[in-house]
């Protein structure tokens, strides 16, 4: 009998998971938030390709959640930290001079910081879009980290998916959390701090203290503002 965690973790949908309808808004202010938000991405990959990359990455999930040693339940989470270079001085500069509160300032600081190359501002415009429930305006960026090798971008594909799945307070399929959970917990496993806590509250859920306390350890240790 498979175990509780691996029944959460299983798989029922691929690029098939992206299939939503987006919301149609015809506000100028919203349409012109995600060009704020978006248009840096069209720098460095056309805009058509950004829904392949998506739903390539959905397909790789569950060929990754297939292998050996990469089930929730297969043993003892590891602890591994980001491993992906630093910003130039310029990217950081430019992130750190966003406005603290949310906002079209804080959308445009964050474009600029992640035209440069910051994957932590390319991970705030994603938040940035959906928080306004643009869910096809927060995809452009989560494909830039997912073609840059940034594990928050699988993180926030997850994020995506819970969006959508959830509006109006539906509840996920097994088949949709589990590909939210997979995404998750690889982005945790390859050291990503806000999946690791993510995860930590989801195993603290389903009992698992080790993995809790693992996790939760893990993240801290690179980002000590997270609880």
């Amino acid at each position: 009998m498979k175990s509780p965690v691996r029944n959460l973790f299983r798989i029922g949908c691929a690029a098939a998971c992206l299939a939503f309808a987006q919301h149609a808004f015809a506000e100028s202010d919203w349409d012109a938030a995600r060009h704020v938000r978006t248009d840096w991405v069209f720098a460095s990959m056309k805009e058509s390709d950004v829904r392949p990359t998506l739903d390539r990455a959905l397909k790789d999930q569950a060929r990754w959640a297939g292998l050996p040693g990469n089930a929730p339940d297969a043993g003892a989470f590891s602890c591994t930290k980001l491993a992906l270079p630093p910003p130039s001085a310029e990217a950081q500069a430019a992130f750190d001079a966003a406005p603290s509160s949310r906002g079209r300032d804080a959308d445009k600081a964050y474009a600029k910081a992640a035209s440069l190359g910051s994957w932590r501002a390319a991970a705030r415009l994603a938040s940035s879009s959906l928080d306004d429930e643009d869910w096809e305006g927060a995809q452009p960026a989560i494909a830039w980290l997912l073609v840059h090798h940034v594990p928050a971008g699988y993180n926030k594909l997850a994020d995506v998916l819970q969006a959508m799945s959830g509006y109006d307070g539906e509840t996920p399929g097994e088949g949709m959390s589990g590909m939210i959970a997979s995404l998750r917990w690889r982005a945790a496993r390859e050291g990503d701090p806000v999946a690791q806590m993510e995860m930590a509250d989801l195993f603290e859920k389903l009992g698992q203290p080790d993995l809790v306390i693992a996790l939760r350890a893990c993240a801290t240790q690179q980002n000590p503002a997270l609880k």
